[in-house]
């Protein structure tokens, strides 16, 4: 009865969401779910381990490769377990299982992350907020992404979602732990130098996002 319930939900969830699969607002949600594709979370990884070690705090890290790792892991082994069908007349092919949803399961692990890291560097409660809901946004925008785009249903993402914060909570605890041996300090006074190279990065990241999108995502639209 429960699991008839779930597909009951999904169905009436994705029907309703045909509405925006027909309207201009299509491209915006391409562009935001390329932000949780493959290339583009390898990068910002990448770039974040690369700020790490530039400002010497090389045992964040440990967390960042926790959070991400062990979350894409845990989500292949799911959806070899449960081997659930994506949505039919799905606009952007796949070819793997659809529960859990890969990229709702990395929007959590991956900016969950770099939200946590960028609240733990901030020493403004207010700066801490607006980082926090924009991390928040951001990830529920990608989730959301999913379910309009007919990649996934609604239960998908919802499971990607807890499997991300799982591993979110272990990636944080391991890096909170690491900073209570002393392994890591977060007060720090960021030159213009530090802070060029962050903007440099995001800046990179919406250019590859671009590409990516418009090369791999777009033309499958017809």
């Amino acid at each position: 009865m429960e699991a008839d319930s779930i597909v009951t939900t999904d169905l009436f969830v994705s029907q309703h969401m045909s509405v925006l699969r027909e309207s201009g607002i299509i491209d915006i949600f391409v562009l935001i779910t390329s932000l949780g594709s493959t290339p583009v979370t390898c990068l910002i990884v990448v770039l974040t381990a690369i700020l790490c070690m530039v400002v010497r705090r090389p045992y964040v890290i440990i967390g960042l490769l926790v959070s991400t790792i062990g979350s894409t892991a845990f989500t292949f082994v799911n959806k070899m377990v449960f081997q659930r069908a994506r949505p039919v007349d799905i606009l952007l092919h796949e070819h793997t299982y659809s529960f859990p949803s890969g990229h709702a399961t990395v929007s959590i692990a991956l900016y969950g992350f770099l939200g946590y890291m960028a609240i733990r560097f901030s020493s403004r409660f207010v700066r801490q907020v607006r980082l926090l809901s924009l991390a928040v946004l951001l990830c529920v925008l990608i989730g959301l992404s999913r379910i309009v785009l007919n990649e996934h249903y609604l239960s998908d993402v919802l499971g990607g979602f807890l499997v991300g914060s799982l591993w979110l909570i272990i990636a944080i605890s391991v890096t909170e732990w690491l900073t209570a041996k002393g392994k890591i300090n977060w007060h720090m006074s960021w030159s213009k130098g530090q802070i060029s190279l962050v903007w440099l990065g995001v800046i990179m990241v919406f250019v590859a996002t671009l590409i990516y999108a418009n090369m791999y995502q777009f033309p499958l639209l017809g």
